[in-house]
């Protein structure tokens, strides 16, 4: 352990490195606002480049610090060169302390205006209205499945996915700090939240009321004085709304991760890790799901999720919401989209766009 004229000495050379960075972080401003200047567009968004340079990055590390480090260190910087050349503003399912807040953080960084909506849908029209530049939205959780109003609102808005982030997501019961009521206490929680910690609550709160509500974070505004309604929601929602966390991780499955997209009206470029997502719609006959997923597995085309819903124009007819590896610039994704076009079944592209990193 350093003592004395060591530890004085190992400052100064901290202090030495973090006057470096800082002019390196200053340079590095300067020349993102000379690369804005030179794009040929108006958007200054790039989500293809943002994630080369992550990924690049994080293969490049050394350590001691950790990959994921890495990635929210220069996430942050990233963030903040590109507010020199265009500022932001992003809607999200709120109100502030939602999951959807720390999943926009994750993949825009800070230096970006937040926008909290109401509901998904909203933060669909906000972007179609162009109240927002992008959004943020769930779509599909590894213990509970996907979120089916942002699959509809897929279908219903003209809008493009450009990005993902997966996300670790730990509950935990909030409230203030004191017994809580014997009985005649409500737990308020959004409802895939609810069913992720279902285990925990049998257990734990056997007979409680459960209320779904709108977010966590709306749960968390609903807690009350007394503990008669406590929630369940994230520590960012604690912070943002001075409660006491009671029970900490009382998630049914430690791997609980929410997968989020982002919305916009861009199309990323290719990487070199990149994802497809399509709805199709297929006719109500026979052998309807086989002619669709056979050409995935004879071009070998690696599916990554499939999922359904009422296709809403004739009754037993189904849209299907397929990811799959691959670029829509792909030779072998545009194989993939003439063949399932030579088969009249309906595709819309919702977008390619860098794979998320676990």
């Amino acid at each position: 352990m350093p003592k004395g004229d060591d530890l004085l000495k190992i400052r100064d050379e901290i202090d030495s490195i973090d006057d470096q960075i800082l002019a390196l972080i200053n340079d590095r401003a300067k020349l993102a606002m000379k690369a804005g200047d030179a794009k040929d567009s108006s958007n200054k968004y790039k989500p293809a480049r943002e994630s080369s340079i992550l990924n690049r990055l994080t293969e490049l590390n050394e350590g001691p610090l950790k990959g994921n480090q890495i990635r929210n260190i220069f996430n942050e910087i990233i963030s903040s060169c590109r507010s020199t050349e265009s500022t932001f503003t992003i809607s999200f399912l709120g109100p502030e302390g939602t999951f959807s807040e720390t999943a926009l953080e994750g993949q825009f960084g800070k230096s970006v205006e937040k926008i909290p909506e109401e509901t998904i849908r909203s933060v669909f029209k906000s972007v179609v209205n162009k109240t927002s530049d992008y959004g943020i939205v769930p779509i599909e959780n590894s213990i509970e499945g996907s979120v089916n109003l942002t699959l509809d609102c897929l279908s219903e808005f003209d809008l493009k996915i450009c990005g993902e982030i997966e996300m670790e997501i730990h509950h935990n019961l909030l409230g203030h700090n004191m017994a809580l009521p014997r009985d005649g206490f409500e737990i308020h929680a959004h409802e895939q939240t609810l069913g992720q910690c279902r285990e925990w609550l049998e257990s734990y709160c056997p007979g409680v009321q459960l209320v779904s509500v709108s977010s966590n974070a709306q749960a968390a505004l609903d807690v009350t004085e007394d503990n008669k309604i406590i929630a369940i929601a994230g520590e960012l929602a604690a912070e943002k709304y001075g409660l006491d966390i009671l029970s900490k991780n009382i998630e049914d499955y430690s791997n609980n991760t929410t997968r989020f997209l982002t919305i916009g009206n861009i199309d990323s470029s290719k990487t070199s890790l990149d994802k497809t997502s399509i709805m199709a719609t297929t006719k109500n006959e026979e052998g309807a799901l086989y002619s669709l997923l056979e050409p995935f597995n004879r071009l070998g085309i690696n599916l990554s999720h499939l999922t359904y819903r009422p296709s809403k124009i004739n009754k037993w007819q189904y849209s299907f919401f397929i990811d799959f590896d691959g670029h829509k610039e792909d030779k072998l994704v545009q194989d993939l989209l003439n063949d399932l076009l030579d088969k009249e079944i309906e595709v819309k592209i919702l977008g390619s766009y860098p794979k998320a990193i676990g």
